[in-house]
């Protein structure tokens, strides 16, 4: 073959690589415009008051102040091995003043920000059912039913569960998450382009299963239970942190001393759910 046609079949090659990656950055960057465009129940006066409150203005000043200390606090707690202690020497990074517990009291419930404040038609998933379905349940309510709700387990549901979920304008999927179900594929199949509240429990499936996601798809809320060391659990919270997600609670578990629930928002996402930024508390990986 001629020099001059490998050349130009390298130019080919590079120009539809280029193509290729400035379309996909395109989309990606659409879906947040759309979202971030599309109307919500947000009253923007609430908003205002809200970042105007000297309480709140107060809360954020002291936080600022002490987030370099927190973050090698942390960091120090993450090199040991006792995870309550990790635990609680986690500081919140926003402020959300309408905190919901959604589901069961114990193991299964998660603490949501001002969840009537999803926008129309929002999408959420619950990933990790294994047939208990109260916060799924539970979360459809609050939302006003007006959401589109994705479950999916490593097994089938059972007959009970299918049909509940059928009343909560639900769709199951079965796999396990992400070898054999990856969560973009329950959002291609389902039609859907983003999520607005993303309950994960996949038994360190999360560790691989959920980088994809957030990094080619627009998510507002996760409330994930970590499993693991203190270490594993930091490098979980800045994979996440990476992607612009705050933590605003932390929730022990108590039947599982190396678990612990997570809840953090999008930073995109706290003026439509009325939540005040604070000082990021979470060590960066090159700290």
């Amino acid at each position: 073959m001629p020099k001059e046609w490998n050349v130009c079949s390298l130019t080919i090659l590079l120009l539809v690589t280029i193509l290729v990656t400035t379309i996909s950055s395109y989309f990606k960057i659409s879906n947040i415009e759309n979202y971030l465009t599309t109307p919500t129940a947000t009253d923007t006066s609430n908003v205002i008051d809200l970042y105007q409150s000297e309480t709140v203005k107060e809360l954020r000043k002291k936080a600022l102040i002490s987030a370099e200390n927190d973050r090698r606090v942390l960091f120090n707690a993450s090199l040991k091995t006792n995870g309550q202690d990790f635990y609680r020497k986690m500081k919140m990074e926003a402020y959300c003043g309408q905190k919901e517990r959604i589901g069961e009291k114990g193991d299964g419930g998660k603490y949501v920000c001002n969840p009537k404040k999803v926008k129309k038609d929002c999408t959420l998933m619950s990933l990790g059912l294994n047939n208990q379905i109260g916060y799924d349940k539970h979360i459809f309510e609050v939302t006003g039913g007006q959401c589109r709700i994705l479950g999916a387990d490593v097994d089938p549901q059972n007959q009970k569960t299918q049909d509940s979920y059928a009343k909560i304008n639900g769709e199951l999927f079965a796999g396990k998450i992400p070898t054999d179900l990856p969560i973009s594929r329950m959002l291609e199949k389902s039609g859907r382009k983003e999520v607005e509240l993303l309950k994960i429990d996949i038994e360190k499936g999360e560790f691989t299963a959920l980088e994809p996601l957030i990094r080619d798809y627009f998510v507002c809320q996760i409330f994930i239970e970590i499993h693991g060391t203190p270490s594993e659990h930091l490098k979980m919270l800045q994979t996440m942190g990476k992607y612009g997600f705050r933590i605003f609670n932390v929730d022990e578990n108590p039947y599982c001393t190396f678990c612990c629930e997570y809840s953090m928002i999008n930073e995109l996402c706290m003026a439509q759910f009325e939540v005040v930024p604070l000082g990021i508390t979470i060590p960066q990986a090159n700290d």
